[in-house]
């Protein structure tokens, strides 16, 4: 493995409001006899691998499915508890008048938008064909959402539409009727309708705050009410500011203050250990939430994703007005104070990064991070330190284990792949750490990351064709992920646990890989499938045809990667931005430098 040389306007998003979000329940303890660490949101990674020291009776398939069996068993509360938390245990907020809507004409829907009006507050929406006709109210599977779009599904429908507030007291008025008229369907404007609504999730649910993105809604909220922070998908979110910011979606002041508000917040008043975040923060004390057994843990991937988008932002911000300064001074503090070199263990054949760190070391087990999945991220920020790097041999003996390799060679659909095993793998592994480092610049077997993902999403749209007879929209929809499914969540991919699932994020942020292949999906999405899948943020989270079930949330980190991946795809924006860093120059030339001799 190597380093290669490098090489009609929509109207500005304002104002971040609060949203609610129902709460979640406790999450249990993993009760399992290797000690690895339960992930609630059925963790999209880390019980995929096998760690340092595992059961040696056990082979990895069964710790495999062990693992994410266990996971789907947590997330299948936190699904269940979104549906009636909602409601419970919170006073009744005072709601005030008619709100003050408007109506955005879209291809072959309508969207509304209006003030967000505080916590615990849902909204109705009624639909009439004339001012004065007979009102009907619309389905919202988001009432808490201060947007909600109505997709009807062909053009020149022209509807009238009112809004109210609820509460567990009295409901507000209705707001004065606006109307709409459905757009024709235009093509070549799909993907940039798909990027801006996506944007506009990070900026309308960023934190009050905090200014940190949430893990998810509708769901996802602390004992006492307090909307749960990501850390990863905050640090995605972040290229989602600068992607909304460069197409004018995001007026750049109101875009610069956002960012500041997040890095003041994680410098100042978030939760750290040696630099490092949890995975889950509280984002109005800044504290480490649980997210598994072990309450103040540290997570190195979610802190790397988090300060992947850091780097964007310093490196986006480059002006000299004293907010872009203190950003940047606040951003290399930020960068510079995670310790990565106290999170390395000697692993067998070297040295390897730990995915957890608890700082009263209480028995945690230490699970590596190995490739190949969507983790090397750590490995270039720890590698390209300036303060605490760690050895970049570490790059050959942790990330590309040698005892273990990054996959085998084997041959689906007429493809010869090697990265990881097995016909395929989520397609979430080609997007986290390659919002910024640009697949293009690293090399295994002989390609290009580049070209691995482009093969491999190949082989998942062939494999969905292959399927088509047993699985409805497998002809024209293909991709799989980490998603919702009709039991609740797992890491989906091609195999015989398949049961029609497609994760919308799987092939809308591979856009750069193949899109030739994206684009005819997204257009079923969006054509076949729109009036259940759209909704106020753009599609939900996923989607199964064959069951007639759709996941109606969104999950900032899997909704993350939409954006900044299409603007990959159409102007290479967030590669060049990190490219460029200071910390990803040092990293690719330390590594060079590092690769061991062909064997």
């Amino acid at each position: 493995m190597g380093l290669k040389s490098q090489q009609g306007e929509p109207q500005p998003l304002r104002s971040p409001p609060v949203m609610k979000r129902p709460e979640i329940p406790q999450l249990p303890e993993p009760g399992d006899r290797c000690r690895k660490q339960a992930a609630p949101r059925g963790d999209r990674r880390a019980r995929y691998f096998p760690s340092a020291d595992p059961c040696p009776a056990e082979p990895e398939t069964k710790r495999r499915v062990r693992g994410i069996f266990r996971r789907i068993s947590v997330c299948l509360a936190l699904v269940a508890f979104t549906t009636f938390a909602a409601h419970a245990g919170t006073p009744a907020p005072v709601v005030g008048g008619p709100l003050e809507v408007q109506a955005h004409p879209g291809m072959h829907r309508v969207d509304l938008s209006w003030p967000n009006q505080g916590k615990a507050v849902r909204y109705e929406v009624e639909r009439a064909a004339t001012a004065g006709g007979e009102w009907a109210t619309l389905p919202n599977p988001t009432p808490e959402l201060r947007r909600f779009s109505d997709f009807v599904g062909e053009a020149g429908k022209k509807f009238f539409y009112r809004v109210r507030a609820l509460s567990s007291g009295e409901p507000g008025g209705w707001s004065l009727p606006v109307s709409a008229t459905t757009l024709p369907f235009e093509r070549e404007k799909l993907a940039e309708d798909v990027q801006r609504s996506a944007v506009r999730f990070f900026f309308d649910m960023a934190h009050p705050e905090a200014g940190l993105a949430p893990e998810g809604t509708p769901g996802w909220m602390t004992a006492d009410r307090e909307p749960i922070c990501a850390i990863g998908a905050s640090g995605l979110g972040m290229a989602n500011l600068i992607v909304g910011i460069e197409h004018g979606w995001i007026p750049r002041e109101e875009g610069l203050e956002l960012a500041l508000r997040m890095l003041r917040f994680l410098d100042t008043k978030a939760d750290k250990h040696k630099g490092a975040f949890g995975h889950w923060i509280n984002g109005a004390s800044g504290e480490t939430l649980n997210f598994g057994k072990w309450k103040n843990s540290v997570d190195l991937v979610e802190t790397a994703f988090l300060i992947q988008g850091v780097i964007l932002l310093r490196e986006y911000f480059d002006g000299s007005s004293p907010e872009q300064v203190e950003l940047r001074d606040i951003a290399n503090r930020l960068i510079e104070g995670v310790e990565w070199d106290q999170f390395m263990f000697e692993g067998r054949g070297g040295a390897v990064m730990a995915w957890h760190w608890h700082p009263d070391d209480k028995g945690v087990e230490v699970i590596p991070i190995r490739g190949f999945h969507e983790a090397m991220m750590p490995y270039i920020l720890g590698i390209g330190s300036d303060t605490h790097p760690i050895d970049p041999r570490s790059f050959y003996t942790g990330w590309m284990d040698p005892k273990q390799g990054l996959g085998k060679p084997r041959e689906d659909f007429g493809i010869t792949h090697t990265l990881e095993r097995g016909i395929g793998w989520p397609l979430f592994f080609a997007h986290y750490s390659h919002i910024g480092f640009d697949p293009r610049e690293i090399t295994y077997d002989g390609k290009t990351y580049f070209d691995h993902f482009a093969d491999a999403c190949r082989i998942q749209q062939l494999y969905a064709k292959s399927r088509a007879a047993e699985f409805k929209g497998y002809d024209t929809l293909w991709g799989q992920a980490a998603s919702l499914f009709p039991k609740g969540y797992r890491a989906n991919e091609p195999g015989e646990k398949d049961d029609g699932t497609i994760a919308t994020t799987a092939a809308l942020s591979s856009m750069p890989y193949l899109p030739e292949a994206v684009n005819p999906c997204m257009e079923s999405m969006y054509l076949n499938y729109g009036g259940q899948l759209w909704g106020a943020y753009g599609f939900y989270n996923a989607l199964n045809p064959t069951q007639n079930w759709v996941g109606k949330k969104y999950i900032g980190i899997e909704l993350a990667p939409i954006a900044p991946m299409i603007e990959n795809h159409r102007s290479g924006l967030l590669w060049r931005l990190f490219m460029k860093a200071p910390e990803v120059q040092r990293a690719r030339e330390r590594i060079e430098k590092a690769q061991p001799p062909p064997q």
